[in-house]
Formats: structure tokens, sequence, C-alpha cells
């Protein structure tokens, strides 16, 4: 089973459609989502989205 990580930075215009892909993926592998479009984020909101980067098996960004 992979870890894969989504991190929602709002750039990417099809996104939900690769939302919807990484959903029917849940079954076989473990799919994290992080949503950096959020403002203000403190420091420790960041810390726990590049420890997420470091320990996933794919990174998508959309």
């Amino acid at each position: 089973m992979k870890t894969i990580l989504e991190l929602n930075t709002g750039l990417f215009p099809d996104a939900q459609t690769v939302t919807a892909a990484l959903r029917q993926m849940e079954p076989a592998h473990r799919v994290e989502s992080i949503d950096l479009r959020r403002r203000g984020m403190e420091d420790e909101a960041w810390d726990r989205a590049i420890a997420a980067i470091l320990s996933s098996d794919l990174t998508i960004t959309i």
C-alpha cells in the first residue's frame, strides 16, 4: 500500500477530476489531502505539510 499525498494549491484547473480519481484509489492506497489554499497558515501547519510530503510515496499537486 502506497501513501499518496494530494496538495491542493488551487492552481490546477481540473482539480476535481484528479481528486475523484484519487478517491477511487483509496481502497488500494492510503490517500491524504492537504489544503494549502488557506490564508494565514501557521508554522505548525506548514511543518505538518512538509512532514507529509517527506513521508509520502507520491505527491500530487493540484
